[in-house]
């Protein structure tokens, strides 16, 4: 494989401007709009030389947005237990029924 890598590496400072994994959300609307301009050129053909490509750059795509998927959920997780933490800690007072504006007729105390 030793020619293949060889004409990777002489091909690949053209390549890399285009074809990168994407790490901010400049790269990856770059990366889209790579994409759709493949979609355009390629059309339906199956056996367009740049049908490989355009699956690469859709694996990039896919990769970063599952990435920011997980983020988000992360976040999303994070703020709920700070969120929990804060409302049933230490500080937070015990409250009676007394405080109540209304009650529950329906509430048996359990």
């Amino acid at each position: 494989m030793g020619i293949e890598i060889q004409t990777a590496q002489d091909k690949w400072p053209a390549l890399a401007s285009i074809v990168f994994v994407p790490r901010t959300e400049t790269d990856y609307h770059q990366l889209t709009t790579l994409r759709d301009e493949l979609k355009t050129l390629i059309g339906k053909s199956e056996n367009h030389p740049l049908v490989s490509l355009m699956e690469v750059v859709e694996a990039l795509i896919e990769k970063y947005e599952l990435e920011q998927e997980m983020e988000e959920r992360d976040t999303w997780q994070d703020l709920s237990m700070q969120m929990l933490a804060r409302a049933y800690g230490k500080d937070e007072p015990e409250y009676t029924t007394d405080m109540l504006k209304w009650v529950n007729p329906k509430y048996e105390g359990k």
